[in-house]
């Protein structure tokens, strides 16, 4: 009876949202074989099969206002369909949990794909699906394109994140459907067509999910997932493996292996690789290799060598004729490589590191040889394009066959760099944008012929360099017919102090003049170290030279109307804090400690020391002639596993008056003083920002005063003590730029709307477009529209790198950000 009287309210919280059931689904995507999940089975209902979340009293009854609503079956025009309410009004469920129960080995699939339709969906955050993998997990985040229709969604698995160390991509033994809440209202998710993309090549991509010496797993997931999304974007998506998954039997279905990072691989595993690469499979491999591996690919590895100067290892340029199809060169910003020869008489270096001049340094950057391809430094997202063209190069240089299969895939994928799903779809995109006029009419009518000439052409490289040419030429004119709007409020983060690599900030300056920007936040602080002389924190670690990177950045920006805001990079100390200091504020009890012991390399948040230091730091910024803001960046705890030191054991007690027992389960989720706790976290954070915010306002009234901000308020407050809308209210804060980074323009707009509703006007939202979602030009730009749209009087970008100041900023300043 009770699971009834909840379906019937879940019936009834669907019957709100619509008036009608949504459209029958589209016809699955091609390439895709649909999984038995979305129906009833002869022995379980579909709530049973895909079981909801739920909290249990103690006499073993559901406790509605805690629980998920159960998930529903229907069918629109024959076809399977599921529902899944998300019962976020009149219940505290942080996030809605549906979990289906299911064997698959995906170490043969390239992607999960599935259409989905939504209704009520600004109250929905975020939304992940998880894969369970023996018993740990897979995740993927995703987000509807749009409210009232049917939406497309893929999601490549080389993209996926570990969520929980587990068994593998052959061991996967569920499905979860995991929307989180933005608001306190509900929202309904009909999904249809779940299935599985598969290969059009015998490779697959190895992801370092294995541990290292000290049993912490190896951080080399984000190159993983860089190289994936470049191969996938190039036509070429690959299965993803785990260590978990190699085999004898599944290495020998395999003609290539691909290799982002497997530094500190276990021998177990790189001898297996070997001995399959012995036996006749090619590896593509990158970065520092394990003993077996370097061996049979022929690379002698000399060990790590840091750029001796920014833009040292600017591009890679081939030494001879490049390989058919590969671009001249490619460039890639790189901080370091392995510094390496050819090791074997079958072994060469094909190509060379080169300068940001030009000139060719010493260094190889790719190692050939029978058994595959080495690249000496991990491949990163600049250069898109031409890595893609590079990478398929190459395979075809070992497999024959490869390129032709991989053209026919990217023609098919014309027009979805737009963020459509189709090149038509496209074209109509570029025809409606608000200044469309002769100059972008002739850009479509070129960008159609060239198309045309990459469907006719009979080489696959050139049809390739053909879909990209098209692609751009229509990029360009989408991004040629927009309206600037004059007086917003532009700005963009810049991690690297000395702006792009081996330009210099003059340089750097007039490229972000020339895409519009107004405003440069600059991240010349850290938790406990600065990029200029400053008398409270010592010199970054990396400025051996004591050079004064603000002062260069304010006179360059100058002349090109730039404002520089400081940008600090609160309490984080790791990798930027000079050895002795970073011993100093070990050996003093000041690094945070996590609930399970581990001292990391980040400031304890409640220390009055740390604290201070974060105050004066910012207020000496605010002094500095030519300093437009100050601007706080992980003004927070890193997460609720931290900080758990004596001192915050010892300030926790003084403030309750009283010493907590059963430390530190008693503050804990579920534990007598959790909300305390919580309380005490956010006024420790909350000091930092007031004190700043007064004294700059008394000693350096003109000084902006901002913050970047998690953008899960009021959840934020909670997590990581970031109560940001209170900080708005108490006037501590000029402008908040909440870090919307998203691909999904529909969740970009959910989020913001959100967020100018917590704060009621009280100080201006600039949303924080990221482009490391692999937005391009025209999804920077669609985000910049409903910025407008909503009235937010501004926005912030990241961020200025190499991939970004060549491939997207140029597109901004044609005509959305032009100056008058």
């Amino acid at each position: 009876m009770r699971t009834l009287l909840v379906g019937l309210a879940a019936a009834a919280v669907a019957g709100r949202l619509c008036s009608a059931e949504p459209p029958p689904p589209p016809a699955p995507q091609a390439g895709v074989e649909l999984l038995p999940v979305l129906e009833a089975t002869a022995g379980a209902t579909i709530a049973e099969l895909w079981r909801a979340g739920s909290t249990i009293d103690d006499a073993g009854a559901i406790i509605a206002r805690q629980s998920t609503a159960p998930a529903e079956g229907l069918r629109l025009d024959g076809r399977p369909v599921l529902r899944l309410t998300c019962n976020f009004a009149g219940t505290t469920i942080p996030r809605g949990v549906w979990d289906r129960a299911i064997d698959l080995d995906l170490t043969r699939n390239t992607a999960v794909c599935f259409d989905v339709y939504a209704e009520g969906l600004t109250a929905i955050g975020s939304a992940h699906l998880y894969l369970r993998s023996g018993e740990g997990w897979y995740g993927a985040g995703w987000y509807p394109d749009d409210e009232g229709r049917w939406c497309r969604i893929r999601l490549p698995l080389g993209e996926f994140y570990v969520d929980r160390p587990g068994g593998g991509w052959g061991d996967i033994r569920g499905i979860r459907f995991s929307p989180w809440a933005a608001r306190r209202e509900d929202a309904v998710l009909y999904i249809a067509n779940f299935g599985l993309e598969t290969s059009p090549v015998a490779g697959a991509i190895l992801l370092p999910e294995y541990s290292g010496p000290d049993g912490r797993p190896v951080d080399g997931m984000r190159w993983a997932n860089d190289l994936a999304w470049m191969l996938d974007r190039a036509g070429c998506p690959l299965p993803a493996l785990s260590s978990n998954d190699l085999s004898p039997e599944r290495l020998d279905d395999l003609e290539l292996l691909v290799l982002p990072y497997v530094s500190g691989l276990p021998p177990e595993d790189a001898e297996l690789i070997a001995a399959r690469a012995r036996s006749g499979a090619r590896l593509l491999a990158c970065f520092s290799l394990p003993g077996p591996l370097a061996e049979v690919l022929g690379v002698r590895q000399l060990g790590f060598r840091s750029r001796a100067r920014p833009g040292e290892f600017a591009s890679m340029r081939f030494a001879g004729t490049p390989p058919h199809g590969a671009p001249e060169q490619v460039r890639q910003g790189s901080w370091g490589i392995i510094d390496s020869e050819a090791g074997a008489d079958a072994s060469e270096v094909a190509a060379w590191w080169h300068d940001e001049t030009g000139a060719r340094t010493d260094a190889p950057a790719i190692i050939t040889s029978d058994a595959g391809a080495w690249f000496s430094h991990v491949l990163m997202r600049d250069d898109p394009d031409a890595k893609g063209r590079l990478l398929v190069a190459v395979a075809e240089q070992y497999l024959p066959g490869t390129a032709a299969r991989v053209a026919e895939r990217r023609l098919g994928m014309m027009g979805e760099r737009l963020h459509v799903q189709d090149w038509v779809a496209a074209v109509e995109l570029a025809r409606a944008q608000p200044a469309f006029g002769v100059e972008s009419a002739a850009l479509v009518t070129r960008a159609e012929a060239t198309r045309e000439r990459a469907q006719s052409v009979a080489d696959p490289f050139e049809a390739m360099s053909l879909a990209d040419a098209a692609e751009r030429e229509l990029e360009e004119a989408f991004c040629r017919a927009q309206e600037s709007v004059a007086s917003e409020f532009r700005a963009t983060w810049c991690h690297p102090v000395e702006g792009i690599a081996g330009w210099g900030w003059q340089r750097t300056a007039q490229r972000l003049a020339e895409a519009g920007i107004d405003h440069l936040l600059l991240n010349a602080l850290h938790g406990a170290s600065a990029a200029y002389p400053s008398a409270v924190l010592p010199f970054d670690r990396s400025n051996t030279e004591g050079r004064d990177y603000l002062g260069e950045a304010i006179a360059a920006c100058a002349a090109y109307g730039i404002k520089v805001h400081v940008w600090m990079t609160n309490f984080r100390a790791e990798g930027h804090t000079p050895d002795d200091l970073m011993a100093q504020l070990r050996a003093e009890g000041r690094l945070a400690v996590r609930d399970d012991g581990e001292v990391i390399e980040t400031l304890c948040p409640s220390d009055p020391r740390n604290q201070q230091l974060q105050i004066d730091a910012m207020v000496e910024a605010a002094l500095r002639p030519g300093v437009a803001g100050i601007h706080f960046d992980y003004i927070r705890y890193p997460d609720g596993r931290t900080c758990f030191c004596e001192g915050c054991r010892e300030r926790f007690a003084a403030e309750l008056g009283v010493a907590p027992d059963d430390w530190p389960a008693c503050v804990l989720p579920g534990g007598a003083l959790r909300e305390p706790w919580l309380e005490f976290r956010r006024a420790n954070i909350t000091r930092v920002v007031r004190e700043v915010s007064q004294t700059v306002r008394r000693e350096a009234a003109e000084c902006m005063i901002s913050a970047a901000v998690f953008r899960n308020y009021p959840r934020c407050a909670d997590d990581v003590g970031q109560d940001w809308v209170a900080w708005a209210q108490a006037g501590y804060l000029d402008f908040v730029c909440p870090m919307n980074y998203t691909h999904s323009h529909a969740q970009f707009r959910a989020l913001t709307e959100t967020q100018l509703a917590h704060l009621d006007g009280v100080v201006p939202c600039y949303p924080g477009i990221g482009l490391l979602e692999g937005l391009g030009p025209v999804g920077a730009v669609q985000q910049v529209q409903i910025a407008r749209a909503l009235g937010t009087g501004g926005f912030v970008i990241w961020s200025v790198y190499p991939q970004y100041i060549d491939d997207v900023y140029p597109y901004l300043g044609m005509s959305l950000l032009r100056r008058e």
